[in-house]
């Protein structure tokens, strides 16, 4: 019997969690004690007795694409206990979320590794490319760069004041209908998943633009993973703003304004993206991706 794991449920959200830690080496615990862990994140998973052995979880994800909103299910937190595969659980319950959710929602999608690239097909998944935007760049040039301020999220004012201008921002991303861009609102949640983990120590004020930056340099590129706030920041002048040499800036996310930038397929080792529904196929076809904080 296919079980769906509310915030409430302590007792399984419990082997839930031993169950992702033992898979993927973290777990849900801090998110679900800051308030973060909500109706939009359902874990369906198969138990054996008070033991959760297979999980597929459900993410209500809305996106405001071009000034048109979407409501889309990302399914992530894939995993079947060591000691049970074989069985066919995983499989259950991708066909039990699909009977459920396919007619009620815009789209289906979810990440895959390559270890399971026939796997997902199956379900009538296709595989899909996403885009990403770059551009050169050259610590010499003369453009002004942003007074830039690092955060931290363990002061609690700073805090409080990330969360306020992400609030506003992610339930009103202002996305001209013109426009070819795609921004994730009303999933607060998964923005404090990153924001409060991996990306915890790469966050940034810009104050000149009352708004805040997730970036980091890695391997010669500087990564620009998200944007948050209602002025536009210029790219150019946020390089800038770093002191890091690096030799390429490149956006996690589907930029509103392109000019100057490049854009070529984004490849990430060991994922694919795989969707279901027609409302999904733009991505591809207008080239665009899904924010690096919007993955779950």
């Amino acid at each position: 019997m296919i079980k769906k794991i509310y915030k409430d449920d302590s007792s399984a959200l419990s082997s839930f969690n031993e169950l992702t830690r033992k898979t993927f080496w973290f777990d849900f615990v801090n998110w679900h004690l800051a308030g973060h862990f909500s109706d939009m994140y359902v874990p369906h998973v198969i138990m054996d007795g008070e033991k959760v052995v297979s999980n597929v979880s459900v993410n209500r994800m809305q996106f405001d694409m071009g000034g048109v909103i979407k409501n889309f299910i990302q399914l992530g937190t894939v995993m079947t206990d060591e000691a049970y595969r074989g069985q066919g659980l995983n499989q259950k319950i991708m066909e039990f979320i699909l009977q459920e959710y396919k007619d009620k929602v815009d789209g289906i999608y979810l990440f895959g590794n390559d270890s399971v690239l026939n796997y997902y097909p199956k379900f009538g998944f296709e595989p899909c490319e996403e885009y990403e935007y770059y551009f050169p760049y050259k610590k010499e040039n003369d453009v002004m760069p942003y007074s830039m301020e690092k955060v931290d999220l363990t002061d609690d004012a700073q805090a409080k004041k990330v969360y306020a201008v992400l609030e506003n921002y992610s339930k009103n991303p202002n996305v001209p209908n013109e426009n070819d861009a795609m921004y994730m609102s009303e999933n607060i949640g998964l923005y404090h998943f990153w924001m409060d983990s991996e990306y915890a120590d790469h966050i940034y004020y810009l104050p000149e633009c009352n708004a805040y930056v997730v970036a980091a340099v890695d391997n010669d590129r500087l990564y620009i993973h998200q944007i948050i706030g209602k002025e536009r920041v210029i790219p150019e002048r946020l390089a800038k703003s770093f002191n890091d040499d690096f030799s390429e800036v490149v956006l996690g996310y589907t930029p509103v304004h392109k000019e100057g930038l490049s854009v070529r397929k984004h490849k990430e080792e060991d994922c694919t993206l795989f969707i279901m529904g027609q409302e999904l196929e733009c991505v591809s076809k207008k080239q665009m991706m899904f924010p690096v904080l919007s993955h779950a």
